[in-house]
């Protein structure tokens, strides 16, 4: 019989084939469990937190900070606490933060909704949500979630004895900029009895809930979460999301001492800050998984002492069905024995080929990562401005995951590392503890993901030296814990990023076959490898060529497009507006615009249209008065906003401006972040704005012009409803929706 017909070729494809299934459906692993027929008294009612959400939502209109709508969510939300008997506080608040990642300052009125169960006083444990919502989303999820979990384990608490106060913060204005969280952390009195805090938050609809965002150092937190049902954490996501310029409340009510526990839905990004954000798309499951989990959490907490732990801690689930957690110099030091038992290992092995086994592992890694970057700017190239893998995902994982299968066989093939499977094993097992140490260097959290795997082989090269099998065993076992620990990771990853680098991808793909390579060259012995290659190298390119093909929108996963209407108040033209040009359009709409660089400041064009000047009354600073004091300018205003939900004063780098104030709410420039150019910006949104008292503090004697951007939601243009209709199903608003969007252009002398 022909070689790559045998037992032996069979049973290395029939391996591979097993890899790659495991690595595009490890998602199913963290599907949540099927809502409970019946709960016990001391168990989360996923039901009666959506009747809840049913009635605070209502109608289910957006309801942005500071409008009509949210006054009645509001209003809703009131009746339900204390349909729980107990006693809420609306605390009403006007304020301005700097965004420290951005160079602006917003501003609002905001309502935090607060109450609290357990003792009067003493410490306390914070458990936050967000109740507003952007313009152009109901917020079922966002952040309807939470604040549905929340009040249903407030019912339950309720009824327990506690050790410490539980703290119910319901927040205003965290979509424009955290502003009722921190509005509550620099003036509420409350704040200084937090010890610990919970948050709930949602970038989907669907899927699991999971840790995401923690303390350091963060044994308190972690110890909290170890019980939850089906835990879903890993210590290296919140390392990266560190990294991120995502934020949520947490970002506004951190401070140092704090126990932090970040929990959120990833799954079902199209529908997050769109229309479809809504209790339709809401998985009851998610429901169910999240106030399970918040529930373990916040009871351990509430009935616990703060233990003041400083131990910075790793930790990973596994398959959402096991959590472990170890101090970081202890995955540090399991790392590091490893390396040596391996390196013990591969050195006892025969002589013969030992550095072609030594170089397979890293070629490996450095071949998929490079292919793949190579692969990702062809697609790019191919398809600009395209989301590709939104609208369907397979392709791109499949890819992405098989490279690293094909460079695995190929490394195998050029260096002839299968003539001593063994020495393949210990060179691999080798590399990956040498690699997970380096990079625990600067994610410690990094540490545990490769610690479990490196001790599982190092125990079965320890007990091969009075048992032969032992190595193999601990070969197989190593590759099977780092599939269950990594696959899984890889999905959350691919929803909290998407593929905009997808060779990042291929790289954690790679990384993680290294404990594969030995039971790879052990199921093919000594037979041939070309037949492997050929059909490896056929499976990562047909991938490649459906990512190339398939659409990046449709209408289950629609693609984000506002279409505004646009209006220069100074010049007298006119646009319709389309997002950035550096997306891609609907195919109905690709005809239609241009790009134009509209906004002073723009750093990339946007899609553009002509459209006819219609009338609409921009935002604008009324009784201006400009004085010297000290070494200052101060311009004093009364800010009009006609009619606009948001006004943003764009203001010139080159006036310096030092600190703003906005109904005697102040926030300084100096604070804000984010990368510069030359503008500043000052914002205000909602109806608390208008006639609102404006106060600019001016560190030069530039007069250069000064711009303001207002924005409506309701305003368009005949040129701008056609062109909504020609959008189609494929894309929908998101954030601040469809409306209008006016500029206007004047000095300060």
């Amino acid at each position: 019989m022909l070689d790559f017909l045998s037992r032996r070729w069979l049973a290395t494809l029939a391996l591979l084939l097993a890899l790659f299934a495991a690595l595009m459906f490890a998602g199913l692993a963290l599907t949540p469990d099927a809502v409970r027929a019946n709960n016990a008294p001391d168990q989360f009612d996923a039901r009666a937190s959506r009747a809840r959400l049913e009635r605070i939502l209502g109608d289910e209109t957006p309801h942005p900070v500071d409008s009509a709508a949210q006054d009645v969510v509001r209003e809703n939300l009131l009746r339900e606490i204390e349909a729980l008997g107990l006693v809420p506080e609306a605390r009403d608040a006007f304020t301005c933060r700097p965004q420290p990642r951005g160079p602006l300052i917003d501003c609002a009125r905001v309502r935090n909704i607060m109450f609290s169960v357990g003792p009067n006083e003493g410490p306390a444990i914070l458990a936050a949500a967000h109740y507003d919502s952007v313009a152009a989303a109901p917020g079922a999820s966002d952040d309807g979630i939470g604040l549905s979990v929340w009040l249903e384990i407030a019912r339950s608490l309720s009824q327990e004895s506690l050790t410490r106060r539980v703290i119910f913060l319901f927040t205003d204005g965290e979509e424009p900029g955290l502003l009722g969280a921190y509005a509550f952390a620099n003036d509420d009195p409350l704040m200084a009895s937090v010890e610990s805090l919970v948050n709930l938050e949602a970038r989907g609809s669907r899927g699991p809930a999971i840790f995401f965002e923690s303390n350091q150092p963060n044994g308190d937190a972690v110890a909290a979460f170890g019980f939850a049902p089906r835990p879903i954490a890993n210590s290296v996501t919140a390392d990266v999301y560190a990294l991120l310029s995502n934020s949520s409340d947490v970002t506004a009510l951190t401070r140092p001492g704090l126990d932090v526990l970040n929990i959120a839905l990833l799954d079902g990004l199209e529908d997050y800050h769109t229309p479809q954000d809504n209790i339709a798309s809401q998985d009851l499951r998610s429901v169910q998984h999240m106030g399970d989990v918040a529930l373990s959490v916040i009871r351990r907490l509430a009935t616990e002492r703060d233990r003041d732990d400083p131990t910075p801690v790793v930790y990973t689930d596994v398959a959402s069905r096991v959590f472990l957690a170890m101090p970081v110099w202890v995955g540090q030091g399991l790392l590091a024995l490893s390396a040596l038992v391996a390196a013990f290992a591969f050195w006892r092995a025969a002589p013969e080929g030992r550095w072609s086994a030594l170089a397979a592992p890293p070629l490996v890694v450095i071949g998929a990562g490079a292919l793949a970057f190579g692969v990702g700017a062809l697609l790019a190239s191919l398809r600009p401005g395209s989301d590709l893998g939104f609208a369907y995902s397979e392709p791109m994982r499949a890819w992405c995951m098989a490279l690293p299968l094909f460079v695995a066989v190929l490394a195998l093939l050029l260096l002839r590392s299968n003539r001593d499977a063994a020495q393949t094993g210990a060179a691999a097992a080798l590399w990956f503890a040498l690699i997970g140490a380096a990079l625990s260097v600067f994610l410690s959290g990094s540490s545990i993901l490769f610690a479990i795997p490196a001790t599982v082989f190092a125990i079965g090269a320890l007990v091969s030296l009075v048992w032969k099998l032992g190595e193999r065993v601990g070969a197989w076992l190593a590759a099977l814990v780092v599939l269950a620990i990594w696959a899984p990771l890889l999905f959350l990853i691919e929803l909290a990023l998407g593929f905009e680098a997808p060779f990042a991808f291929s790289i954690l793909a790679a990384l993680l076959l290294l404990p594969g390579l030995g039971p790879i060259a052990q199921a093919r012995g000594g037979g041939r490898w070309r037949e492997l290659v050929c059909l490896a190298a056929l499976g990562a390119v047909i991938p490649v060529w459906l990512a190339a093909v398939t659409p990046s929108m449709s209408v289950e996963r629609p693609r984000s497009l506002n279409i505004n209407y646009f209006l220069n108040t100074t010049e007298g033209d006119a646009r319709v507006l389309a997002g950035s040009a550096e997306r891609e359009l609907p195919a109905g709409l690709a005809d239609a615009f241009s790009p134009e660089f509209i906004l002073p400041g723009d750093r990339a064009p946007t899609w553009a249209a002509p459209a006819t000047p219609i009338p609409l009354a921009p935002p604008a600073l009324e009784d201006i008065t400009v004085t010297r004091e000290g070494d200052h300018r101060v311009v004093r205003a009364r800010l009009s906003m006609n009619g606009a939900y948001r006004a943003i004063i764009r203001l010139p780098a080159a006036a310096q401006p030092l600190r703003a104030t906005a109904n005697g709410a102040a926030a300084d420039f100096a604070e804000t972040g984010g990368e510069r150019s030359d503008f500043l910006n000052f914002a205000c949104q909602g109806r608390a704005c208008d006639g609102a008292a404006l106060e600019i503090v001016l560190g030069s004697e530039a007069a250069d012009d000064w711009f303001i951007i207002g924005q409506f939601p309701g305003p368009t243009s005949p040129e701008a409803q056609a062109l909504r209709q020609r959008r189609g199903a494929t894309a929908t608003p998101i954030q601040g929706g469809d409306g209008a969007t006016t500029l206007s252009r004047f000095s300060i002398q």
